[in-house]
């Protein structure tokens, strides 16, 4: 097809969109062939090229874009033949229809405008995630099987397509707020589906000082839950927290100096915090203006100082930092150093080209604001969308991020958020999701997942927990499984459809969560079965993704036909060697070379599979016991996603 183009690039109209399509295109493509690095799966390319040599008015183009699809991560690999075949296949490959490819001679290349975009699309993502992969693996240090995995992950959310939203339009405002307006009526900083509170305090520290410094802060997103009501925090709860804590108007800490306030009521202060009958400070008082002096007439009252644990967990006011590592640095900003709030109110500073004092700049109306995105009106699906394509500008929001926000009303979210061990600590299970309150030792769920590597940034162990749960349930009534990320949304949004959905239910919630419990502890009390190649770094170090979900949903699905989890030990205790043989040896548990979502679910299917016909289960049995149990299995779905052997 390509011989018979009849226009040069250079004959193109310079106002012709084709042209800065092409051009940035041959720019992407050059930039994916730059790397010396690949993640696994991934050939590395054979020459590296530039973006003059992408000649889009001959069929070299696609030798060049064949040689990079790696990176592109592709479902299937296109035809290294050139000509309509591989345009053929691109154009499925990009999902659209065959009216995108034009006749011969119709243009350079004979690719509609629609198919160029989704191209310079797929490529644009391409260059940014092999920019993260390069980070992780040459700046961060992490291992080539985890920096592959992310990529993956990354690659997996982008494919993700979303169910089509109400087209009314989403009423939301961008706009941006003095500090005070974010701490005169705090929002709702623990809905359920946020987390505890995860910084450390050199990252509140840090954050307080670029605020002393006048360096613009990223977005808060907030979401309105009523005229009367505060808002939510969606996302910047880190920040609002530190923000909260440092001038003393977290909502935690004022309700514990109110409490501790009233149980010593008519004791009272002289301004040095010492207990004094004449004087004229009460505890709230003092915990308002000197907060050192608090200090000592908290440990006056309850009979011990505040060390730095019991601040953190009352969300009392920390320190600055008191060296000048963090910036203050300059006459303004030098006499802040290892100070807390309450003594440095009135120092003045110069923020945003304003001479201000340090009250002003947390409790006026000044220049230094911080952007704010409120949403107002909207439902949930169009909340998601939005910040799918708000993700896509770069905010980058994971899709648990997004995911807990958006489904937070079913409890199934909430239930896996808090068993996962990722909701705020300071909440008891029972207020995040009633379903959990029967469970006993569920915390053990999430240290385990917490021993298998996975720690409490962004949600990671929620993720691993419900990518088990969609597999171990949801069935996709005949039609392919997708990545994961939406795999797990259709599930949430099955359960929030249908009112009446099993897992919709409070006691199947129960059951559900109580045999992963099971199975959780079950597997991580049996490392001697697994081998060292399904961990980052040997045994013992980190688990990989892919490898745990499918011996776990095995263990899960052989833990519901069983009678007792005695029965499984039994089982294990008799064919331990056999499975530790077929998780050294067996080809269906080796790992697969490429990342692509098809491949990864072949690998959970094989995986799976073996471990149950390994243990003398019959994977037909415990799908049907798992089915009776909540309703639905995904044991189905799962197995049709076996990739059969090419004839």
């Amino acid at each position: 097809m390509t011989d018979h183009i009849e226009h040069e690039n250079d004959d193109l109209d310079e106002e012709d969109p084709r042209v800065q399509l092409l051009e940035s295109l041959a720019d992407g493509l050059a930039t994916l062939s730059e790397a010396s690095d690949t993640p696994n799966g991934v050939s590395p390319v054979s020459s590296m090229f530039s973006s003059v040599d992408v000649d889009f008015a001959s069929g070299a183009w696609t030798n060049q874009l064949a040689e990079i699809q790696g990176w592109l991560n592709l479902s299937d690999d296109l035809p290294l033949t050139g000509g309509e075949p591989f345009l053929q296949a691109l154009i499925a490959e990009l999902e659209l229809d065959p009216t995108d490819l034009l006749a011969p001679g119709t243009a350079s290349p004979p690719l509609t405008i629609r198919a160029l975009e989704r191209l310079k699309e797929r490529v644009d993502t391409a260059c940014r995630l092999q920019a993260d992969f390069l980070e992780e693996l040459e700046t961060k240090g992490t291992s080539r099987a985890t920096a592959t995995q992310s990529w993956a992950d990354a690659w997996a959310e982008f494919d993700a397509r979303e169910d089509a939203v109400s087209p009314e339009p989403v009423t939301a405002k961008a706009a941006v707020w003095p500090i005070f307006q974010l701490t005169k009526k705090p929002p709702n900083l623990t809905p359920s589906y946020q987390r505890g509170d995860v910084w450390r305090n050199g990252d509140r520290q840090s954050l307080m000082e670029s605020i002393l410094r006048g360096v613009p802060l990223p977005s808060i997103i907030l979401l309105r839950t009523g005229s009367s009501t505060p808002h939510e925090v969606v996302d910047g709860k880190q920040r609002l927290t530190a923000i909260l804590r440092f001038v003393g108007k977290h909502p935690v800490a004022k309700q514990k100096v109110a409490e501790v306030t009233a149980r010593h009521r008519g004791k009272k202060f002289n301004e040095q915090g010492r207990l004094d009958d004449n004087g004229d400070r009460n505890l709230a008082d003092l915990f308002s203006n000197d907060y050192p002096a608090f200090r000592r007439a908290w440990k006056a009252l309850e009979g011990y100082a505040l060390k730095a644990k019991h601040e953190d967990d009352y969300y009392f006011p920390f320190k600055l930092r008191t060296t000048g590592d963090g910036g203050l640095v300059g006459p303004y900003l030098e006499p802040l150093r290892g100070k807390y709030y309450t003594q440095i109110k009135g120092q003045e500073i110069n923020v945003a080209g304003q001479q201000l004092t340090v009250e002003s700049l947390f409790e006026d109306v000044v220049e230094y604001t911080i952007p704010v995105i409120e949403y107002t009106q909207a439902t949930q699906a169009q909340i998601h969308e939005v910040f799918r394509l708000y993700n896509k500008q770069g905010v980058h929001l994971n899709a648990e991020e997004i995911r807990n926000a958006v489904y937070h009303e079913v409890e199934l979210t909430r239930a896996t958020l808090a068993a996962a061990g990722d909701a705020d600590p300071n909440t008891d299970v029972a207020e995040i999701a009633e379903s959990l309150a029967g469970i006993p030792g569920l915390s053990r769920l999430g240290v385990a997942l917490k021993n298998y590597g996975f720690g409490d940034t962004r949600y990671k162990r929620t993720k691993v927990l419900a990518w088990v749960i969609s597999v171990l349930v949801h069935d996709t009534a005949g039609k392919d499984l997708a990545s994961t990320s939406r795999t797990i949304d259709q599930l949430l949004i099955a359960i929030q459809n249908k009112p009446s959905h099993p897992l919709a239910q409070s006691s199947t919630l129960t059951r559900l969560f109580s045999l992963l419990l099971q199975a959780v502890e079950l597997h991580s009390s049996h490392d001697e079965l697994w081998s060292g190649h399904f961990m980052d770094g040997g045994k013992g170090v980190k688990w990989q993704e892919l490898q745990l979900v499918g011996t776990l949903v095995g263990m899960a699905m052989a833990l519901a036909l069983a009678a007792s989890p005695q029965d499984i030990e039994d089982r294990i205790e008799a064919k331990g060697d056999v499975i530790r043989v077929a998780s050294e040896e067996s080809a269906d548990w080796e790992r697969p070379s490429k990342t692509q979502t098809k491949t990864q679910w072949d690998y959970i299917a094989r995986i799976c599979k073996s471990l149950l016909e390994h243990l003398d289960i019959d994977p037909s049995h415990a799908a049907e016991a798992v089915r009776q149990q909540f309703g639905s299995s995904g044991y189905a779905s799962l197995q049709r996603m076996l990739i059969k052997p090419k004839s």
